[in-house]
């Protein structure tokens, strides 16, 4: 695990996302539109997980070097039990915020931001759900809580923002798999991943060209 300031995080993410661009960009609009369609029946909205693990399978490899394809990973979430699994974390998840939430609102962001490498530890390691959970809160605080909170929250109020004004909500979509990624790095970051070495040195390289530069 290295110390990453919370601004590189979007760097980093930035640098990961445009790698295999066009790939992303349709994977997440194919993966959104079978979640949209799935959610329209009870049953529909019972696969809804497995779609998402498909896709954080396909942003994981694509975040590692790995070429992947338009639809890859789509039936993944369907293999080894994840399907469940994905349905269980969403459950436990979504009610736990929402407690947090109406609990003075402060529990649920707590919560929310403690528990966001969850997902990727149980679609990449294959945690149970409460494993996932609490091993999620562990690394988030190593990280540093604060840190991390800056950068979730500040994509969620960014992109509520921009949801709501037609124009921003169009570009929004086009920067979704850049907003993926930054998750991506700061997971992998967490598990000690090299994979930002490459990217966190290409920055380091730009901050001590702007420091020079300054002092010229």
């Amino acid at each position: 695990m290295k110390e990453i300031r919370a601004e590189e995080y979007f760097s980093i993410g930035f640098e990961l996302g445009k790698k295999q661009y066009w790939t992303i960009f349709f994977n997440f609009l194919i993966y959104t539109v079978l979640a949209v369609v799935a959610s329209i029946t009870i049953v529909g909205l019972l696969i809804v997980p497995a779609i998402l693990i498909g896709l954080i399978k396909s942003m994981l490899k694509a975040a590692r070097g790995e070429k992947i394809e338009i639809g890859d990973s789509l039936s993944e979430g369907f293999q080894n039990g994840l399907w469940w699994k994905g349905l269980l974390f969403g459950i436990i998840y979504t009610v736990g915020v929402a407690i947090g939430i109406m609990l003075l609102i402060a529990p649920g962001l707590y919560l929310a931001t403690v528990w966001l490498l969850g997902i990727y530890l149980l679609v990449d390691k294959g945690m149970l759900p409460t494993e996932a959970l609490g091993k999620s809160r562990e690394l988030v605080h190593e990280l540093g809580f604060w840190k991390i909170f800056a950068v979730h929250i500040g994509i969620s109020l960014v992109t509520q923002i921009a949801s709501f004004i037609p124009g921003l909500s169009l570009a929004l979509l086009f920067l979704l798999p850049f907003i993926m990624m930054i998750y991506i790095a700061i997971y992998e970051n967490a598990i000690d991943n090299s994979l930002a070495d490459s990217e966190q040195e290409k920055l380091k390289e730009i901050s001590e060209d702007a420091d020079f530069e300054d002092e010229i």
